[in-house]
């Protein structure tokens, strides 16, 4: 038996949900690859980012933007 979208309903709701949490990011589930994955839509370039879980993905993604966050006096 072949695989059907209908099959990663889940993921694809995550992705979603992601992608909606996080504006400046492009947010997918891979059905291929099982992982999801966030593209960075800023000036900056990002390598895209990948996880198992969306929860890894969120963590991801706060620590790239509390990492790209100018420091206060600098």
């Amino acid at each position: 038996m072949g695989w059907d979208r209908s099959q990663d309903t889940a993921q694809y709701e995550a992705a979603r949900l992601l992608d909606q949490l996080h504006s400046r990011w492009w947010v997918l589930w891979g059905p291929g690859s099982r992982r999801f994955f966030a593209f960075h839509l800023g000036p900056h370039r990002v390598s895209p980012l990948s996880a198992a879980t969306p929860q890894s993905l969120d963590e991801q993604i706060r620590a790239f933007e509390r990492e790209a966050q100018p420091r206060r006096g600098q």
